[in-house]
């Protein structure tokens, strides 16, 4: 008993409250640990905490992801209240590295930029890539689609490879996954990421980490449980339209031709028009000759509800989330829900965590795919999606009148004005995917820690995808009537798509942390990893099903279409770091990593790459910290990585069904008219880097940069080769090209202190070149040039002594003052019978600006964006729009005979030389839509502009509800928030760009590179605004 009392007298409960001291907000799961024991607790919901202490001069240290730590000596303290600095302001915060290991910011010798969950989801972005645009420097995101599934393209610090991935890698917990799970986790799971820009950062990670890394780590357990309970309301509306002339209507030649879709009519003047055929009763529509113009007014108003129900407990993290997205394509939705639960324990020198995330999407869409093989099926001439339908019909065309295509005689599929063309409400109820995808991402840590200096972890995971589709063609029987237009029947169909993806990893490391003497620290890490990728994708389809609206591939005429492929590939590898610190202000490390691949040839699949990194604090270092100048840095990388990311079977000889095949009991095989090459060994990426990172007026004021340089060879590349040996193309090591660039940031926190509240502002900016050394040269062949994606009058190219990548295509004639040469006879240039580049496709210039103001609770924010030094190309788009007539340029000059500006003609006196043109005239003598059909629309140069731009990417208004106001009137609510938010308010773009926002990129998984390409076939861009609520309990 006596010993008991005495134990009993030397330990004491120290208890308090931990908040920010920029916003005085309680902060939830901060580490309170107690300095030389493993006596550890974590604040609850409220920023409170307890904790037993036994030593007399016990220290507590405080720590939290985004925040600097704090030591505190209690002395005879009982209660000790903290406030917390926001590493927005601080150079010293905690970090997340790789493999999870939880770092001091000033011992990394390399850039890497975390960002917490508050300010992802600052505008309640669904996609978490969307909630960090303009918040990283050297972060670039662009948009393939405006659809309910916010498809995006990412990529940090421009490209490394020429035709490969150019995607970062994502790591969800310490376990590697493709990118494309990132739309999987909800942004509201989420406690921070990391993002390690460089493969210097990330070399440990292997090949797919060349690109840089996305770090996020999902919330875990507190001490205390919490309930939270989120929601979110944003409607979405088209932000940019094309710019379409309304002065002229249907027609060809100045004449009406009812039944045409071009819109080179005569002028409208109100008079009652017919439009359409005369149909079999001899009744015809009739609607006045006025340019209304209904084509953006098809389109819905979107709308997203997402609620989010968090259960933070002592050792988990549970979480349920319903995002109801309607889109803006009429019809158009998408049901995601999901759950995740993480765990966590500790046993004595044991610990034992399991994460467990499963989403899943129900969704009804538009298929443009399917249209677009019934124009090709037709040969009907007519356009390729949805969007093209519409911006291409004329002005006066009544399209929100023709939503009953089953019912309205003049909505049918073969009562449809034009004979070249859909009606568009037709297109979507006849073409749907029916689809549900199932992500499940779960994964398995053990650690054992026996001593303070040696610590083994496990981790095991298992990444599962799982796509069921159902591709519906309604279809619509042939009548008289039709047949006679060319509308012929469309037969019933349906085509089954399942596919199947599965990633196993094991990793298992040991990391060592230990001091050699009291001012030199060893940090070492020792491990290997196993990843199996497994994937298999089947298709059966019925082309002519018995009973319409009956979906059955067993009731059908004819025999069924299918295919089916797959893989299997793995990745073995060794992996290590030695590092040292040396008081604290000095750390140098080592890194190490061998691959194994699958996918190339023996003697060729395995590699080394090795790295070194290092930093000095030179303001510890040299004792030259002030008040003033608080804090500086500098900092030093270089890593040799590799890129093996190619298909499976790229060195195999494959085989895919021949076109008419099978016929009857016969299977047909053509083979791939590219020739495997065993030679092919791994692309390699030679990274340096070096930056300082600065601290003024303790810290008011943080500079960092970053300048990087990266030396890109080996790049594998298709390239022809003599047909003599059966095959037209080949795979080779060939190209080669550097980058360089810089990477700042800086933030000043507070601008401005006041009574209540603050001014802050923070900002990023990154410079990014790149130049093509080399493209193919071998056996007396020499090639300086590769297509990287587009069409053959503006694509997307990799060439010589230019940036990759640039836009080259065709131009007119011009003189060497850069003056168009047209015809004396009829004013009309000729295109030049060579292409030109026209400029980058990669922007040369990103900035993001994000100024906030607080208030008593009240917080204002805004995020602007500007991305410039690039070019693209709306080819696709506006060469539709010319051939149509609809395109804003085709109505210039009111459509009379004009002069082509900056033109000139040959001097009849001199041969050779020019003299500007002041007398022929397009159009005098001729139809004038033969310039614009003709010449004009086979230019890219008339579609090509300055993708330079700025946009008001994120406004925030927000409203934290006083904790006091909230305790005095009940018990239940312990936080209380509402907020009003917008994303994508505001776009400002050069007056030649009439087109679309130049964000916008049609890349594919065919062409995954092909940047600065915008054609017909996206939705048009949308912006956001709503509110959210959010309450703890």
């Amino acid at each position: 008993m006596l010993f008991i009392g005495i134990a009993n007298a030397q330990q004491r409960q120290v208890s308090g409250k931990v908040t920010s001291a920029s916003e005085g907000s309680p902060l939830a799961g901060v580490s309170v640990r107690v300095d030389g024991t493993n006596t550890a607790t974590q604040t609850d919901g409220n920023g409170d905490y307890s904790i037993a202490v036994s030593k007399e001069n016990a220290v507590l240290i405080f720590s939290y992801i985004g925040y600097s730590s704090q030591r505190v000596n209690l002395g005879n303290q009982g209660t000790v209240n903290i406030q917390l600095t926001s590493t927005d302001n601080e150079l010293e915060e905690v970090i997340v590295t790789a493999l999870g290991v939880k770092r001091e910011k000033r011992e990394l010798g390399y850039s890497a930029e975390q960002v917490d969950s508050k300010t992802i989801n600052k505008a309640s972005a669904v996609n978490i890539a969307n909630g960090l645009q303009g918040k990283v420097s050297g972060l670039n995101v662009t948009t393939n689609n405006s659809g309910v599934f916010e498809d995006v393209k990412i990529n940090l610090r421009g490209i490394r490879s020429l035709t490969g991935n150019n995607n970062p890698l994502l790591v969800l917990d310490g376990i590697q996954m493709d990118i494309k799970y990132l739309s999987s986790i909800n942004p509201n799971d989420v406690e921070n990421i990391s993002v390690l820009k460089g493969a210097a950062a990330a070399a440990i990670y292997g090949p797919d980490a060349r690109n840089g890394v996305f770090l996020v780590t999902t919330k875990s357990g507190n001490e205390v449980t919490s309930v939270n309970l989120s929601h979110s309301t944003q409607w979405q509306n088209i932000s940019f339209f094309p710019k379409l002339q309304k002065q002229f209507g249907q027609g060809a030649d100045g004449e009406i031709i009812p039944i045409e879709n071009w819109s080179w009519g005569p002028a409208y003047d109100g008079s009652i028009a017919n439009i359409g055929p005369e149909l079999e009763d001899g009744t015809q529509q009739t609607t006045p000759y006025v340019g209304t113009d209904e084509r953006q007014k098809f389109y819905d108003t979107g709308i997203t509800n997402q609620t989010n129900l968090s259960l933070n407990a002592k050792n988990f993290f549970l979480s349920l989330e319903n995002a109801d997205i309607k889109g803006i394509v009429p019809g158009d939705k998408n049901r995601r829900n999901g759950i995740r639960l993480n765990s966590k324990r500790e046993f004595g020198i044991f610990r034992a965590a399991a994460n467990f995330n499963y989403t899943q999407q129900n969704y009804n869409v538009y298929n443009q795919e399917g249209q677009e093989n019934y124009y090709t099926a037709q040969n009907t001439g007519g356009n390729d999606g949805l969007f093209s339908q519409l911006i291409n019909t004329p002005a006066h065309i009544p399209l929100t009148k023709y939503k009953d295509y089953k019912n309205d005689i003049f909505s049918t599929y073969d009562h449809w004005f034009t004979d070249y063309g859909i009606n568009p409400y037709f297109s979507l109820g006849n073409w749907r995917r029916h689809g549900k995808k199932q992500d499940l991402l779960t994964n398995i840590e053990l650690g054992l820690k026996p001593t303070d200096w040696l610590d083994f972890t496990y981790r095991a995971s298992l990444t599962s995808r799982g796509i069921a589709e159902r591709y519906i063609t309604e279809g619509v029987k042939e009548t008289p009537f039709g047949a006679s237009r060319g509308k012929t029947a469309i037969t019933s169909a349906l085509e089954e798509y399942n596919y199947n993806q599965n990633v196993l990893t094991s990793d298992l490391f040991a990391s060592v942390n230990t001091p050699i003497n009291e001012d030199l620290i060893f940090k070492g890490i020792l491990g290997t990893a196993v990843r199996q990728n497994e994937y298999r994708n089947t298709s059966v389809g019925a082309d002519n099903l018995v009973i319409p609206e009956l979906y059955n591939i067993g009731i059908r005429t004819g025999i069924l279409t299918g295919a089916s492929n797959g893989y299997k590939t793995r990745l073995f590898s060794v992996y290590g770091s030695a590092g040292f610190n040396y008081k604290n202000w000095a750390n140098l490390e080592f890194t190490g990593r061998w691959d194994k691949t699958s996918t190339l040839a023996p003697g060729n699949n395995s590699y080394f790459y090795p790295g070194v990194n290092g930093a000095i604090v030179l303001t510890d270092a040299l004792d030259m910290s002030t008040d003033f100048f608080n804090y500086l840095k500098v900092r030093a990388a270089w890593t040799n990585t590799a890129n093996s990311d190619i298909s499976p079977y790229f060195l195999e000889a494959t085989y895919s069904q021949a076109n008419g095949f099978p016929l009857g009991g016969i299977t047909g095989l053509t083979a791939n008219n590219t020739t495997y090459n065993y030679n092919l060994k791994p692309e390699r990426i030679n990274t340096t880097e070096a930056g300082f990172e600065a601290g003024l007026w303790n810290n008011r004021l943080t500079l960092e940069a970053t300048y990087f340089y990266s030396k890109n060879t080996d790049q594998i590349i298709s390239v022809n080769t003599s047909e003599a040996s059966g095959f037209a193309r080949t795979n080779t090591n060939a190209a080669s090209f550097d980058s360089k660039g810089v990477d700042f940031d800086f933030n000043l926190s507070p601008l401005i202190n006041f009574e209540g509240g603050s001014v802050n502002f923070r900002g990023n900016f990154l410079w990014n070149d790149s130049k093509v050394t080399s493209v193919y040269e071998a056996q007396g062949l020499k090639q300086e040039e590769l297509s990287i994606g587009g069409y053959t009058i503006a694509g997307n190219y990799a060439i010589v002594g230019q940036p990759a990548f640039v836009m080259r295509g065709t131009d007119y004639e011009r003189d060497d003052q850069g003056r168009i040469i047209v015809s004396a006879a009829d004013g009309r240039p000729t295109t030049a019978s060579t292409n030109v580049n026209f400029g980058r496709t990669l922007p040369k210039w990103i900035v993001g600006l994000n100024p906030s103001v607080n208030y008593k609770g009240f917080n204002l924010s805004a995020l602007f964006e500007y991305k410039g030094g690039h070019v693209v190309s709306f080819f696709g788009l506006g060469a539709d729009m010319a051939w149509t007539g609809v395109s804003e340029a085709t109505a210039y000059n009111n459509r009379e005979p004009f002069i082509l500006p900056n033109s000139v003609i040959e001097d009849p006196n001199n041969p050779g030389s020019y003299i500007p043109n002041t007398e022929a005239k397009i159009g005098e003598n001729e139809a004038i839509y033969n310039y614009y059909t003709g010449e004009f629309q086979n230019t890219a140069s008339n579609f090509i502009v300055s993708a330079n731009h700025w946009r008001l990417r994120e406004v925030a208004l927000s409203y934290q509800v006083p904790e006091t106001w909230l305790k005095s009137r009940q018990k239940a609510i312990k936080g209380l928030s509402i907020a009003l938010v917008g994303r994508n308010l505001a776009l400002w773009l050069p007056k030649e760009n009439v087109f679309m926002d130049p964000d916008f990129n049609n890349m594919t998984d065919a062409y995954p590179n092909a940047y600065g390409n915008v054609n017909s076939t996206s939705n048009p861009p949308v912006r956001n605004f709503g509110f959210t609520l959010n309450a703890t309990f």
